[in-house]
Parts: C-alpha cells; structure tokens; sequence
C-alpha cells in the first residue's frame, strides 16, 4: 500500500470545520482579531455537533475541542497574542498533513492511554505518521475529527499489546485493539 502524505479530505465536514479554523486563525494573524473570535466559534460549534452526537463529554473527540478551546482563550489573554502561532501551526499541520499534535498530546494523559506511560510510548505518540487505516473507514467514521484523524488510533502507532484507544473518558476502551477497525456508533 502506498504512503499517503497529505490528508485532504473534501468530503468530511469536520475537516472543512478545521480548516475553516485555520484560515480564521490566520486572518486573525493578519492582524483582524474578528479572525481569531471567528475560529473560536467554528469551535464551539463542532463542539456542540460532537457533543451532541457522543453524548459523553469524557469522549476524546469532545475532550479535543475543549482543549483547543482552552488553548484559543489562553492565547486571547493580555500579553499571549503571540501564541496564536501554535494552533494556527498545528491547525495547518491537521487539516494539510493529518497530524494533530493536540491529539497527541491529549492521549497520553492517564484517562486517554491503556498502555503504562514509558518513553517508548512517548517517542511513538508523538514521531508515528498519521493512518487513517487504524480506525477504518475514514469519511463519517466515528471518532468525527477530519475523517478519523485526530483520533489516538489514527495518530498514534500501537505498540505490543496495546488496546484501542477510544475511550470514554474514564479508561474504559470502547473497542477491540489498535489497528481494528473501531465500532460503529
């Protein structure tokens, strides 16, 4: 099977929402800070959408957005406006490569791993490529974030033993181990 290097993924809606995001974030970079409420509110729209669809706000698609909203309010204190550059990068770097360093970073929190925390486990979390072919089909699957991407499946390669890693937010797997495809919900 041939290396995929770009995650374009025109037919998911999450994925225009992300990049909608992006360019928001880069008009606000431009200097028009209605750029920067704008990508704060695509936000919380995809929050509420996958919210709403999850029903669980430990789920990790839900927990992803409050992060990144966390991180949009962060920037937007006195002083922290140079920040902006992290999630415009790391927006950029999901919508045009599939990584989400968000993601990654979420997923070694001790609620979002089944795997004891080692440096191993933190060199592959945050070095393996993206792979849609973790959590099966990638438009309408069921982790919602840019067809599956940010999902801990899609970012991050298992290791030996490991389970899936669509958790519920308290440790609880939702599914078989990482390379299946995930449930259907």
């Amino acid at each position: 099977m041939r290396r995929r290097h770009f995650y374009i993924l025109v037919d998911d809606w999450v994925w225009w929402a992300w990049a909608a995001t992006t360019v928001l974030l880069a008009i606000g970079l431009a200097g028009h800070a209605w750029g920067f409420a704008g990508a704060a509110g695509v936000t919380v729209i995809q929050l509420v959408a996958i919210g709403a669809r999850e029903r669980r706000a430990g789920a990790f698609a839900v927990q992803l957005r409050v992060a990144y909203l966390v991180l949009l309010g962060t920037c937007a204190l006195p002083g922290m406006g140079w920040l902006y550059w992290l999630p415009a990068a790391g927006t950029f770097a999901l919508v045009v490569f599939g990584y989400c360093l968000l993601a990654r970073v979420l997923s070694v929190l001790p609620w979002n791993r089944s795997e004891r925390l080692s440096a191993e486990l933190v060199w592959r979390t945050f070095t393996s490529r993206p792979d849609l072919a973790r959590v099966g089909e990638a438009p309408g699957s069921p982790a919602g974030c840019a067809g599956g991407l940010c999902t801990i499946a899609a970012q991050v390669r298992p290791g030996r033993g490991a389970v899936d890693s669509e958790f519920d937010g308290a440790g609880r797997s939702g599914g078989g181990r990482v390379g299946e495809a995930a449930p259907a919900r």
